[in-house]
């Protein structure tokens, strides 16, 4: 795991060379342990690297035997081994023990389509001197991120991070109305918007090829496809098919070099994965786990159950509400913009907790959009059919600033650059659907390529990668998403009970009491941390007269939206005050910067 950086000149424009050890750097975090760079005259290429696989032989960037190829990588390629055997027999041996080292030969061998042999979380930039040729590539769900931008019409620079990004001084800092719109909304903002207008996320399975005299090419090569053509496949072969693929997906992901361990919330997620896990090692993980004064958010009780059924060495956390507080500052610094979800103070103090411990943990991440595990589904299955499912769905999904306050809160100045409200962006993603498939199975390809990235996994990465630990998510993995996305979503919602095929599996492994507890997602107590402690500080920040003349809102309509501080309106104060928290630690940044200039 580590952070990537570099920027590569396609015409006549110079390359900054200083700029990718400068945002390495930058995100030193994601890599404390070494920094390698590759420079050219027209390229340079730089990683930061935590040390998990190939300890001592494992250094970034990597080259192919004749050089001429040269390659970074953010993640782990858990096939390494079978790639290594593959590429032998090709007459390709590949030296060293880092699972990095397989990419140059591999593209060597198979070109741009090198990506689609890879299983595994990855972010990765490939470097052909002969043909100038850059080749940027994400895995299959998203799990590593990756930015890229234009610094001249010839040139382009790319970061495993928006601030670090942010270090090549030819990239504008221009706002993207759009995005803010949709942040709004949604609490984030959806690739491949950022939020700045220069800026673009790669998105998940996508290669981008940008080589001098030729146009880019860009390529989804996998996507989510909930087809729900398994319809009579009998229950005892899905159970069957669900627990060996998860297995298996556990067992790739216990390679490790360095210490391992696993976040167990209690829910049936977790619980499985390290019900799993520890079985597979025959020996105790460390198990981590957060907690609350709130009983009604607080599942530290049912983690522990499930660690001594498992025989972990259990750890918790207590979150109060000057986590909270210190916890934002963190979470937007490491977002490099926007981002509204509270879950994000539970994973920055889970992870923390890790990092004291291990260097590599497990999750439960990533069943619900393909289990049909979350609330909202029931929501809709249970709505009148008749009229858009975008709109439908639009209405169960959106729980930030909703369309009337929105409309209510906008400037004019600001609404006429956005699309005439209420604009439902969902229509888009939901027209890219098979219109012959039931609605829920398109609801949850919807959020499986919108929500499970651009919600979730950005969480699980900047907030993991914030205090150095490296994520994996078995139930993730592309194999198991395969089979269980062409299960119909009848079949894994089943009256009010969601995940049926997972439960089924869990019940060979965990105790009944975790099978039958209420579905609880990893949340904090905002509600009342508004009401109470935060109040002053959301209520002080939204109405300070940066925020007033920000030019997105209407001042007397924000002021009043403030002062009137509506319990339905929790999360939109909170999606509200984490944009303006954003733009004040942006402008706190560039008074640094100016400073250390003028006494450079």
């Amino acid at each position: 795991m580590c952070g990537i950086a570099g920027t590569v000149s396609l015409g006549q424009a110079p390359v900054h060379t200083p700029y990718a050890l400068a945002a390495c750097a930058a995100m030193a975090h994601r890599g404390p342990d070494e920094t390698g760079s590759f420079t050219a005259s027209n390229a340079a290429l730089a990683m930061c690297r935590l040390k998990v696989i190939g300890l001592h032989d494992g250094s970034q960037p990597v080259f192919s035997d004749d050089r001429t190829v040269v390659c970074v990588l953010n993640g782990e390629i858990y096939n390494h081994q079978e790639l290594r055997a593959f590429l032998a027999s090709r007459g390709r041996p590949v030296h060293g023990g880092s699972d990095a080292q397989v990419l140059p030969h591999l593209y060597q061998e198979l070109g741009e389509h090198f990506v689609e042999r890879l299983h595994g979380m990855f972010a990765v930039a490939v470097y052909d001197t002969r043909t100038d040729r850059l080749v940027l590539a994400t895995d299959r769900v998203g799990k590593k991120p990756l930015f890229y931008a234009k610094p001249s019409a010839d040139s382009v620079a790319f970061a495993s991070e928006l601030p670090a990004l942010m270090q090549h001084p030819g990239i504008g800092r221009d706002i993207d109305p759009l995005a803010v719109d949709q942040y709004l909304g949604y609490r984030v903002v959806p690739a491949p918007h950022t939020i700045y207008q220069q800026v673009r996320k790669l998105e998940p399975a996508t290669t981008l090829v940008l080589e001098r005299g030729r146009p880019e090419r860009r390529r989804r090569y996998w996507q989510f496809d909930f087809t729900a053509e398994l319809t009579d496949l009998p229950e005892a072969e899905i159970d069957e098919r669900v627990d060996a693929l998860l297995q298996q997906a556990v067992q790739d992901r216990l390679e490790s070099e360095v210490p391992l361990g696993a976040m167990l919330s209690g829910g049936l997620d977790s619980s499985l994965v390290v019900a799993m896990a520890t079985k597979q090692l025959g020996r105790p993980l460390h198990t981590f786990s957060v907690g609350f004064e709130h009983a009604a958010f607080d599942e530290s009780v049912h983690a522990r159950a499930v660690a001594e059924h498992c025989g972990t060495w259990h750890h918790t956390y207590r979150i109060g509400p000057q986590d909270a507080v210190e916890a934002v500052d963190t979470i937007l610094s490491h977002m490099g913009e926007p981002y509204a979800f509270p879950s994000a103070i539970a994973a920055s103090c889970m992870y923390k907790l890790a990092r004291q411990y291990v260097t590599v943990v497990l999750t439960g991440d990533g069943s619900d959009e393909i289990f049909c595990g979350y609330g909202r589904y029931q929501r809709l299955r249970d709505l009148s059919a008749g009229g858009s499912l975008a709109d439908r769905y639009e209405g169960v999904l959106l729980d930030g600033v909703p369309q009337t306050l929105k409309s209510r809160l906008y400037a004019a100045d600001f609404a006429e650059r956005l699309p005439r409200q209420p604009h439902n962006y969902l229509r888009a993603r939901f027209d890219r659907t098979d219109p012959s498939v039931p609605d829920l199975d398109r609801a949850m390809q919807v959020d499986s390529g919108f929500w499970l990235s651009d919600a979730q996994l950005v969480k699980i990465d900047r907030m993991s990668m914030a205090h150095s630990v490296e994520p994996r998510s078995p139930l993730l993995d592309h194999r198991l998403i395969d089979f269980v996305t062409r299960v119909p979503a009848d079949r894994k919602l089943v009256g009010h009970e969601e995940k049926a095929p997972l439960k089924r599996v869990a019940a060979r492994y965990l105790p009944r009491q975790v099978l039958e507890r209420r579905k609880q997602e990893l949340a904090v107590p905002l509600e009342s941390w508004l009401g109470t402690e935060l109040r002053s500080t959301i209520s002080d920040t939204l109405t300070s007269e940066a925020a007033l003349e920000r030019g997105y809102f209407d001042p007397d309509a924000l002021r009043s939206t403030v002062h009137e501080f509506r319990p339905e309106h929790s999360y939109a104060l909170w999606t509200l005050y984490m944009l303006e928290r954003w733009h004040q630690l942006q402008e706190d940044s560039t008074a640094r910067e100016m400073t250390a200039a003028a006494h450079a």
